[in-house]
C-alpha cells in the first residue's frame, strides 16, 4: 500500500461516525497557552480536517497534511475548539538537495557552509528518491526473516556485514535497540541490505515516526568499501 492510499484510508475512517473507528482519531484537548514544541513535533505529520458543513449526506471532506509543531500552534490559537487530527505514524524522510542534512553523527553539522552546495550541479547521495538504495540496519531487522516479512520479500535477502561511524545504541523502552548521534569515533556494527522504493516505504512504517531516515556512510566489512547509504535514527526527546 502506497502512501497516498494509506493517508486516503485514513481520511475516510476521520469521516465514519462510528464510535470504533473514533479510536483512530487524536484526542485533543483545550489548553489556554502556548503549547511547547518537542523535537518529534517538527518531523511528525498529522492529517486535519477542513471543517465545513457538507454538501450531502456522501458529500468530500478535505484534509491537509501539517507537521506536529503546527498541530500544536493550532491548538493554542483555537482554545475553544477542538480540530480532527490523524497521526501519520510513518518515519520522516527529508533529504536535502542543498546539503548533507540529515546526517548521522553529534560532530557533524550539516548546515555549515562547508557542508552545503558549492556550485549548482553539486548532487548529494543518496537523493531523495534515489532507489535502490543501502540502508544499515542494527536492530531486529538484521534478522533475514524479520527483514523478509516487513518487506514483503519473496525469499530470504542476503545482508552485508558492516558499520556505520557516528552513532551510538541507546535502549529505549528497556527493550529496543535505538541509533542515535555520537561522536565521530563511536562505532557501531550491523548489517546492510540495498532497498527498493516499495520496501523503503514498508519499512518507515515498521519504524514508525519515533525514527527519522538520515545519511551516513556505510563500511562493508567483507570489501572495505564505503558506500553512501541510509539509516534510521532515533528522534530523542
Amino acid at each position: 500500500m502506497d502512501l497516498l492510499t494509506e493517508l486516503e484510508n485514513l481520511a475516510l475512517g476521520a469521516e465514519n461516525e462510528n464510535s470504533t473507528l473514533k479510536t483512530r482519531l487524536i484526542n485533543t484537548h483545550r489548553p489556554t497557552t502556548q503549547l511547547k514544541a518537542r523535537k518529534r513535533d517538527y518531523t511528525t505529520t498529522y492529517l486535519v480536517k477542513l471543517e465545513g458543513p457538507l454538501v450531502r449526506e456522501l458529500g468530500e471532506a478535505s484534509f491537509c497534511l501539517i507537521n506536529g509543531n503546527t498541530r500544536l500552534a493550532i491548538l493554542s490559537a483555537l482554545s475553544d475548539y477542538s480540530p480532527t487530527f490523524i497521526r501519520v505514524n510513518l518515519a520522516d524522510k527529508r533529504l536535502s538537495n542543498y546539503s548533507m542534512s540529515p546526517y548521522l553523527g553529534s560532530d557533524i553539522d550539516p548546515t555549515l557552509p562547508h557542508h552545503r552546495a558549492q556550485c549548482m550541479d553539486q548532487m548529494f547521495l543518496p537523493a531523495q528518491n534515489q532507489y535502490p538504495v543501502w540502508y544499515f540496519f542494527y536492530g531486529t531487522l538484521i534478522d533475514p526473516e524479520t527483514l523478509a516479512q516487513k518487506i514483503s520479500l519473496s525469499e530470504l535477502p542476503v545482508l552485508r556485514q558492516a558499520a556505520v561511524k557516528g552513532g551510538k545504541i541507546k535502549m529505549w523502552g528497556g527493550k529496543y535497540k535505538a541509533l542515535v548521534d555520537g561522536p565521530s569515533s563511536a562505532i557501531v556494527d550491523g548489517w546492510a541490505y540495498e532497498v527498493s522504493s516499495e520496501g523503503e516505504e514498508q519499512l518507515r512504517y515498521y519504524e514508525t515516526d519515533q525514527y527519522e531516515v538520515v545519511r551516513c556512510e556505510i563500511h562493508m566489512v567483507d570489501s572495505g568499501e564505503v558506500v553512501k547509504g541510509l539509516t534510521f535514527r532515533f528522534i530523542d526527546d
